[in-house]
């Protein structure tokens, strides 16, 4: 019984990427890899004839979902070039393969589990297609930056965000791929608070499509990837106080393209809104004034800290908001496999 085993961690998007053109991203894009993620487990069976499905005691993705992890893997052309670029053969599994995942954040809400997901997928079935060399295939992972830069490629053929879940702590995804971004001073912690925790009602593929309606539209591009220079130069230097207002003002030009939208729609919440303002305003209620506030395309906020400050944070969350759910992730360093 063949059977691989990896996790893949969860990224936030400092400068997003909204809009695709030719099934490429609209502009350049900037994350923070944490250290919550997706553990996924590929195993193939002693019977059947070569389907895959998922486990239902674990997550399970909803049809549509379903049917594009089928392409994906299915894939004939992208999983040969990958292997047969560093001498390994394509074995396809002649049985059943079940694949079993689970989450360590909650799916569907905005806190990028399909990029962990997808990318635990490619690193799984990329092992799990080299048949008995799948040791020898984990070890080069290991080892290889351009095989992770690669298969950072394939992962983002699932999802595209999933390409910033294999290297971490901080990626960069251009036009030209995915690169590692070095220098930043300060060590992060992110508290993601959980202000909605059902799954979103209009899927990030489908704001992918919509953002492009907003009139705002017209110069995203060039608004973005000026904040990504900004961005990269203030973590280098430290400057939190500039990061803090270039992060933010990121996030918030991302929502009002789905706010402008035809037709328009928006994931945030009244806290939501509350938990901006606290920060974009300096409160002096807050416990520092370090924080680093960004959304995703959800409602829930991330809290983004040095990681010094996390205890007096997480006591003063309890402290006000006592009945807010949240979850402390630290910065991580990228995906593996567990052997």
């Amino acid at each position: 019984m063949n059977i691989v085993k990896a996790f893949a961690p969860v990224n936030i998007a400092l400068i997003k990427y909204m809009g695709k053109e030719n099934g490429n991203p609209a502009n350049a894009s900037f994350s923070l890899t944490l250290d919550l993620g997706t553990l996924t487990q590929v195993k193939e069976l002693d019977q059947g004839q070569g389907e895959i499905f998922f486990n239902a005691s674990g997550y399970v993705p909803p049809e549509e979902g379903l049917q594009k992890v089928q392409r994906f893997l299915k894939h004939p052309g992208l999983w040969k070039v990958l292997l047969n670029m560093f001498d390994f053969e394509v074995v396809w599994p002649i049985h059943d393969v079940e694949i079993s995942s689970v989450n360590s954040v909650p799916a569907g809400t905005g806190i990028a589990t399909s990029a962990s997901g997808y990318a635990a997928l490619a690193l799984a079935w990329s092992a799990l297609l080299c048949g008995s060399r799948k040791n020898e295939w984990c070890e080069r992972f290991k080892q290889d930056s351009n095989l992770r830069e690669l298969l950072s490629a394939v992962a983002g053929k699932g999802s595209g965000s999933a390409c910033r879940s294999i290297n971490g702590p901080w990626v960069e995804w251009r036009s030209d791929g995915v690169h590692s971004f070095f220098g930043a001073k300060n060590t992060w912690s992110d508290i993601i608070l959980l202000i909605d925790s059902e799954a979103k009602k209009v899927s990030s593929s489908e704001a992918h499509v919509r953002v492009r309606t907003s009139p705002l539209f017209v110069g995203r591009k060039t608004r973005s990837e000026e904040r990504l220079r900004q961005v990269k130069s203030s973590l280098q230097a430290g400057n939190i106080k500039a990061l803090q207002k270039q992060v933010l003002d990121e996030a918030l030009d991302m929502h009002e393209l789905f706010h402008t939208s035809e037709p328009s729609f928006s994931y945030l919440k009244p806290l939501s809104r509350e938990w901006i303002a606290l920060v974009q305003d300096g409160s002096p209620l807050l416990p520092s004034q370090n924080a680093v506030l960004t959304l995703d395309a959800g409602a829930n906020v991330h809290l983004l800290l040095p990681t010094g400050e996390l205890p007096q944070w997480e006591n003063w969350i309890k402290e006000k908001y006592p009945a807010l759910t949240y979850v402390i992730a630290n910065q991580g360093t990228g995906a593996f496999y567990e052997l």
